[in-house]
């Protein structure tokens, strides 16, 4: 009884008030969709950035990671950006050959930072550099390098349609510098 009482005493939308609620009704509606597709466009987006299409995972590790001849950070860093067309906040080089790292692929696996085991630990430290972002005005992207010696550990893979043959597994991922 008391909840019919309170649904009279809200004033009740009069004929020509009627259509005007609907079409807002309506139009939050239809806003909240479209925000609702840009969100999901954007959120799209984010993968496509992780790894171009073009390229393999391990294509694109060897792009990001492996420089055997170390080069300054700004150089570097501007031939991995140019990939995704913004300014990739840290990276780490490791100044090695691709088959020397892709040889850690086939030392025991162990767990990954995020759980999964199909991590491998280098036998040894070997020298890499490190950038870290410091002014992000794409394409003049600008870095602060360090150097070191250091263990790494990469996640690997079974080699893609693309990929060379040549190993079992193949790195895709640098997971951890210790």
């Amino acid at each position: 009884m008391r909840l019919q009482e309170e649904n009279e005493m809200q004033p009740q939308p009069s004929i020509l008030t009627a259509p005007l609620l609907e079409r807002v009704a309506a139009r939050a509606g239809s806003c909240r969709l479209l925000l609702f597709l840009l969100l999901g466009l954007w959120v799209a987006e984010v993968p496509v950035r992780a790894k171009p299409s073009n390229v393999t995972q391990a294509q694109w590790f060897k792009i990001q990671h492996v420089q055997p001849r170390p080069q300054r950070c700004n150089m570097a860093m501007g031939k991995v950006n140019k990939y995704t067309r913004h300014c990739k906040p840290f990276n780490t080089f490791l100044h090695q050959s691709f088959s020397s790292v892709a040889a850690t692929c086939q030392t025991r696996s162990i767990a990954c930072k995020k759980g999964q085991r199909n991590c491998h630990q280098s036998k040894e430290p070997v020298s890499l550099s490190t950038c870290e972002l410091t002014s992000k005005k794409y394409p003049g992207c600008k870095y602060k390098e360090k150097r070191q010696v250091a263990s790494y550990i990469v996640a690997c893979d079974p080699p893609e349609k693309g990929d060379s043959r040549k190993f079992k597994l193949v790195p895709v991922h640098l997971d951890k510098i210790l």
